[in-house]
């Protein structure tokens, strides 16, 4: 097992993503701390991991709450000793259409989930990834963090920002010996909300679960590299 003796905090982690990457980590051995805000979704999938074989706990969390997200990661800390690995996979898009229909909670939610979420839980990791002198974080982003879609301005602002925040955080970082890799990942077959596309487009996305082997990989990276940006796209589809 790659990950064996390793501890992984992943938000997001009721769904989509983020549950697939909890399985994942969880089958190479990693300790899973998954944070989500719906505590049934979350012990559901701690009872799947259980029964692989793997161990996790559940960990309720709105990350757009900087006081929940801090206790989220001093938890784990304190329960396991250390923090290795932080994926940033809770976001949300709420609705599509032309800027001026947004309302002022609307872009504030999309923002405070998709930018201000990873934001807090960097800023309380990150202390102790330099304690230990390693560490590695992926943000769970998205090919809107670089190309600009119309109908969804709101969401392309905060993945814009988190791209950005990303790539100047791993100059930070690299001399204490942490990575930060940000996936930038096209349409994904998961609850595509608001969208509705019908089954056969469907059938031409990635799967959560795909995006997720890509997570693990950045996770599991030989010594002498480092990703920093990881574009995914479905093999037959430009978006």
């Amino acid at each position: 097992m790659k990950l064996q003796g390793r501890v992984a905090i992943i938000t997001g982690a009721s769904s989509g993503v983020g549950y697939e990457t909890a399985r994942l980590l969880a089958r190479e051995g990693a300790v899973t701390v998954a944070a989500a805000r719906r505590r049934d979704k979350l012990e559901w999938l701690v009872g799947e991991i259980a029964g692989e074989g793997g161990q996790a706990l559940a960990f309720p969390t709105d990350v757009t709450d900087s006081a929940q997200v801090m206790r989220l990661i001093e938890s784990a800390y304190n329960l396991f000793g250390r923090v290795d690995m932080l994926v940033n996979s809770a976001g949300v898009a709420l609705k599509i259409g032309p800027l001026e229909q947004f309302s002022d909670a609307e872009f504030r939610t999309i923002l405070e989930t998709n930018l201000y979420g990873a934001f807090y839980a960097m800023r309380s990791a990150i202390p102790y990834m330099k304690r230990q002198r390693s560490g590695t974080i992926v943000n769970v982003g998205s090919r809107v963090g670089k190309v600009g879609v119309a109908s969804i301005a709101p969401l392309c602002a905060a993945k814009f920002a988190l791209s950005g925040m990303a790539q100047a955080l791993g100059h930070e970082l690299r001399p204490h010996n942490i990575y930060v890799t940000t996936i930038l990942a096209g349409m994904i077959n998961t609850d595509i909300h608001p969208l509705n596309p019908s089954e056969e487009f469907r059938r031409q996305l990635m799967t959560a679960h795909d995006v997720a082997e890509a997570v693990l990989w950045a996770c599991t990276l030989p010594p002498s590299l480092r990703v920093d940006e990881l574009p995914l796209m479905p093999r037959q589809l430009e978006m």
